[in-house]
């Protein structure tokens, strides 16, 4: 009995070093690998910005099946002194905005407030062609409504009066009297007067502003405290500069312009980390139910876009697979994407309009989608 039973404990010390050793092994492969797609990633973001015009870039990758985090700020993110950009500055994110207004739309849908089959006409009857209009066409970009970002009066207000706060109804009616790009339902244009609207329309069932619903209802439900709807041009303070109201433009214009400018369609300011979250809770329908979000999550061509595919304000690149929108206004220009067939999260700004983050989150989610296939 003595001599089986130190042969036991000689066999099963065996096994556990066994186990440890392969499980060093499995640990070090997916180490070596790791460190293989970083050193990728840098290779690719340095040959891109070396390139570009951009006075700086934050890049967030988050892949926690490979436990692999990557975050890496380029250039500059203040060129007065020189600051680096990193993860703990604020930055405008631009028409990433969307995302928000559109989804507590959709939460209004959810509480039988509105339909996604109503009609423009009752809610802002004296629209043209509201009649014609669906709630669900302002979400999908299928209206066909101008963009009050193309009409004269804006653009001149906005040299001679950057500061001018504007309300939505003011932006609404720069469109009134301007053609329609075709007729309702009948093609896609990304307009962003179609996300001011919608954000009148939440104001009009709430009796709230749509910075206070946005506020309560995302913000604080999902504890993104890095992320606000200013009320001014003042930025918070370690933020990421922008430059340039064109891209031929170096301007510092970070806090040239009031946010009203793009109102529920462009104002936000976040974090990279609030951005992480907020995409990846975009795609999964966290605040939907699971109806509304498989209505949010059903796509339309979208030509001319730099995604292939447009849903309920959210936007899908068909390859590589990524969910999520991109975000542009004076300054800035942003990606924030989720890929769920990987469970990798892209969150890429630059401080500068001049160059397309999606060509990037492209090809650095190739790379690693190579990667984890070998």
């Amino acid at each position: 009995m003595r001599k089986t039973s130190c042969l036991s404990i000689l066999m099963l010390g065996f096994l556990l070093l066994l186990n440890c050793s392969c499980k060093h092994k499995a640990d070090t492969v997916v180490t070596n690998l790791n460190d293989q797609i970083t050193a990728q990633w840098e290779q690719v973001s340095d040959s891109i910005y070396a390139a570009s015009r951009i006075p700086g870039m934050l890049i967030g990758i988050w892949a926690p099946d490979r436990n692999l985090v990557w975050i890496k700020g380029k250039g500059k993110a203040n060129k007065a002194t020189g600051a680096k950009p990193d993860s703990s500055m604020k930055y405008r994110i631009g028409s990433i905005t969307k995302t928000y207004t559109y989804t507590v739309l959709l939460m209004l849908v959810d509480e039988k407030a509105i339909s996604l089959d109503d009609t423009l006409s009752k809610y802002i009857s004296d629209f043209p062609k509201a009649d014609s209009i669906t709630i669900r066409m302002l979400c999908n970009h299928t209206s066909g409504i101008f963009d009050y970002t193309e009409t004269q009066a804006w653009r001149v207000s906005l040299i001679t009066n950057p500061l001018r706060k504007w309300t939505s109804q003011e932006l609404i009616d720069l469109v009134k009297t301007e053609p329609f790009y075709f007729s309702p339902g009948m093609g896609f244009y990304y307009s962003n007067t179609n996300t001011i609207i919608a954000g009148k329309i939440i104001e009009q069932l709430t009796g709230n502003s749509v910075a206070s619903e946005i506020q309560r209802r995302i913000f604080a439900s999902l504890n993104l405290l890095n992320t606000i709807y200013p009320s001014n041009n003042i930025m918070p303070a370690n933020f990421i500069h922008g430059y340039g109201w064109s891209e031929e433009d170096t301007t510092d214009v970070s806090e040239a312009y009031d946010p009203s400018i793009g109102g529920c369609a462009g104002a936000l300011v976040a974090d990279i980390y609030d951005l992480k979250a907020w995409v990846e809770f975009l795609y999964k329908g966290t605040l939907l139910s699971p109806a509304i979000q498989a209505q949010r999550l059903t796509v339309i061509p979208a030509p001319g876009e730099d995604c292939e595919e447009y849903g309920l304000g959210i936007m899908h690149k068909i390859s590589p697979p990524m969910w999520g929108h991109t975000g542009t206004i004076f300054g800035y220009k942003n990606w924030a994407g989720y890929c769920p067939t990987k469970n990798v999260t892209i969150v890429i700004l630059y401080n500068a309009t001049s160059s397309k983050p999606m060509v990037m989150a492209t090809r650095l989610m190739n790379i690693y989608l190579g990667a984890v296939k070998k």
